[in-house]
């Protein structure tokens, strides 16, 4: 019997190591090129540090770009090209500045981490298999869309296809898929599956982010004293959350159901960064592009030659079009930062430095270019397929205290409006909990020190005021309700946050009372941050453990299925996996396959079907791109082909698979057509069958649909 949950555990390993040769070699070459940060005379570590944060936020414009002009087989090319020349500069160095016995030595604690995040990610992702059910990961909620996506990106190219809208000429994928464009190397390469490469980002991008942190550190923040162990601290501090434990306990208690993610307590939630990276690894990867385009640009000075400037204004504009790809949501909030500090740049008289602040925006547009006229095309998105405003004004909201307070008797428009203050701030204090301490305590530092603060400290208080302030009363409405601006743009307000964190926590808890900082050294400020830091550790936990192990309790009976289908879920997945799979060896790539776009298996169809379809939802996935007027009119037959058996009974049905130009139907047996023997389910010839699915060639052209 096939293992599952074996086969992605080996597959995802193969893709991890297999993102090695796309996710490395970028950085490390433009950082020798351009000495970027004195790269050339920094130690190994340091080094790999610049090149894994470098290459997640430059491979991926890189990636696109070139595949749009030419094909994946160019693309892999020129990645393997720059491979073998990187290997090749190593092997010509006389020696490291440090050798490998000394980056053992001293790095077995990184390496020690990077193993745990890469065991976290198998724990977390990974199909469960347990004898002849399959439970997923509640994140497949979400997966569900990303790896068809990733598929549509490995199959159509670049600009990718919208892989839920089939219904004549498929469109472009209006979306921002860079990340996804970088998940069909390793596919094209090596013929890894789209599950596995996405789940192998998600370990990436958390690389990259974590190389971020000590880079920040040192070069952003001038960290030089214990610059070693801040940078510890700085990572393992990504596996601490806000105070969410304590609201989700009480609305357990309250409410006597189980949510499946711990952030689902407040609407418009601050995501843990363990969350962030298991749900959205393109957002993280974003943030990472913007951080490094910040960081590039922060070296810029008046003095600087015309070659380190031009330098800068280069890599940075390449990491913020990879930003822009990866996720307009953390490029737009970064980009009101950028375009204040600009301002007070040129009301400062250094012309030099904003005229490279110009440049570096210029060449960031036009790289993006092509990307924002797939972003702009033709696409009808309204009523539940997506809002229509991208951001729109209105404060950050708690509903539930809002209801309380109604309750209470408090009535007035205006009041109500006035009480959204004083409750964000709570809101706040509970989302980022030992975060929010550390705010107070770095503000209180820095305005004693407000005349001698740095450039980059400056820079920095500017991100972190004008980014809060925007995600406070900026929200969007694109995903049909969710506040996705809210939720992704507030990580840039996390990762200032986080860096602030680490000398902090450092200085408090690993030295020393008579060795902290001015400012650290009173006993309250060490209990309070180490109470935080534990109920923000054991938040984390909780998260993970509730994602991995919702459906085995909901297929118990403890817990709502909500997307994971009808009672007996399990043993349907395992049976849905097992045949799609057997449908992708017997169809050829470019087949369109149809199931029940109303079906309660139908994210879990997305999840495993690796072909195309005419109709993923009622909607046709429209938000993505594609006419949803178009797609509205279709619905009905779609809808009626497989919960309609009396009617399509006297339809033609090669005649409506020929319109619609499908070549597949699936059925399941919870399809109401499953219950009628006299169906199409049973009386057409089968691909495959097993217990709970059924595929069957449809249209006079069906017999195209066979592998080649």
């Amino acid at each position: 019997m096939l293992n599952f949950t074996v086969a992605d555990l080996i597959q995802t390993t193969y893709a991890t190591l297999a993102f090695a040769l796309f996710l490395l070699p970028t950085g490390y070459l433009l950082g020798l090129a351009s000495n970027m940060l004195g790269m050339r005379g920094r130690s190994a570590v340091e080094k790999l540090l610049f090149c894994g944060a470098f290459s997640i936020a430059i491979t991926p414009v890189v990636a696109v770009l070139l595949t749009r002009v030419s094909s994946y087989k160019v693309t892999i090319a020129v990645f393997l090209l720059l491979d073998l020349i990187s290997i090749c500069i190593l092997i010509r160095q006389p020696r490291l500045s440090l050798g490998f016995s000394g980056i053992l030595r001293i790095t077995w604690i990184p390496f020690g981490m990077a193993l745990g995040w890469f065991l976290l990610v198998q724990f977390s992702l990974a199909d469960l298999q347990i004898g002849h059910r399959l439970y997923v990961s509640f994140v497949s909620y979400d997966h569900s869309v990303r790896v068809p996506l990733v598929e549509a990106a490995a199959r159509s190219g670049v600009p990718p296809l919208n892989p839920f809208y089939g219904i004549g000429k498929i469109p472009v994928l209006r979306y921002f898929y860079y990340w996804y464009v970088v998940c069909a190397l390793p596919m094209q390469l090596f013929g890894l599956g789209a599950k596995a490469c996405l789940d192998a980002s998600v370990f990436w991008s958390g690389l990259g982010l974590a190389f971020t942190v000590p880079l920040f550190l040192k070069h952003f923040f001038g960290e030089t004293e214990h610059l070693r162990g801040k940078s510890m601290i700085g990572i393992a501090l990504l596996t601490v959350t806000g105070l969410d434990l304590l609201p989700y306990a009480v609305q357990i208690h309250r409410y006597h159901t189980l949510k499946p993610d711990m952030e689902w307590w407040d609407p418009n939630q601050v995501t843990s960064w363990i969350g962030s990276l298991l749900w959205v690894p393109h957002h993280v990867a974003s943030l990472t592009a913007c951080m490094v385009g910040l960081l590039t640009l922060s070296t810029i000075n008046e003095t600087d030659s015309t070659r380190q400037t031009a330098w800068a204004v280069v890599l940075s504009g390449l990491a913020l079009a990879s930003a822009v790809g990866l996720s307009i949501y953390v490029t737009f909030t970064f980009a009101i930062f950028a375009v204040c500090w600009a301002i007070q740049t040129l009301c400062q008289k250094k012309l030099k430095t904003f005229i490279a602040y110009i440049a570096t925006g210029v060449l960031a547009l036009l790289l993006s270019w092509p990307y924002l006229l797939d972003l702009l095309s033709k696409t009808s998105v309204g009523g539940d397929a997506g809002g229509e405003r991208f951001a729109y004004f209105a404060i950050r909201n708690f509903p539930d205290a809002l209801d309380l307070l109604g309750k209470l008797g408090l009535h007035s428009h205006l009041l109500m409006e006035l009480a959204k203050l004083p409750i964000l701030l709570f809101v706040y204090l509970l989302e980022f909990g030992s975060f929010a301490l550390i705010f107070a305590l770095c503000l209180r530092r820095d305005w004693m020190n407000r005349f001698t603060l740095t450039r980059q400290h400056r820079m920095a208080w500017m991100m972190f005021a004008v980014c809060l302030l925007t995600m406070s009363i900026v929200k969007s409405d694109t995903s049909g309700g969710g506040n996705d601006l809210g939720f992704r743009g507030m990580l840039v307000v996390q990762f200032v946050l986080l860096v602030w964190a680490a000398p902090v926590v450092y200085g408090t808890c690993f030295q020393r009372a008579g060795g902290a900082p001015p400012g650290l050294r009173a006993p309250w400020i060490r209990i309070s941050l180490i109470c935080t830091l534990v109920l923000g550790l054991a938040g984390t936990i909780c998260q993970v453990l509730v994602l991995r192990c919702y459906a085995p309790l909901a297929d118990a009976g403890k817990a709502d299925a909500f997307f994971l289908g009808v009672p007996g879920f399990g043993e349907r997945t395992y049976l849905l996996r097992e045949g799609f799979g057997r449908l992708s060896e017997l169809t050829s790539s470019n087949a369109i396959v149809q199931y029940n776009p109303v079906g309660s298996e139908v994210l879990i169809s997305h999840l495993y079907s690796t072909r195309q379809a005419a109709m993923g939802d009622q909607h046709c996935g429209s938000a993505f791109g594609g006419d949803l007027e178009k797609c509205s009119n279709a619905f009905p037959y779609f809808a009626t082909v497989f919960n309609v058996p009396d009617t399509v009974r006297t339809w033609s049905l090669d005649t409506f698979c020929d319109d619609f130009h499908v070549n597949v139907l699936v059925a399941v047996d919870t399809d109401p057509v499953w219950d009628d023997l006299s169906s199409w389910v049973w009386t057409r010839p089968s691909l495959l069958t097993n217990p709970s699915m059924r595929a069957l060639p449809c249209g006079t052209a069906h017999f195209s649909a066979a592998r080649e």
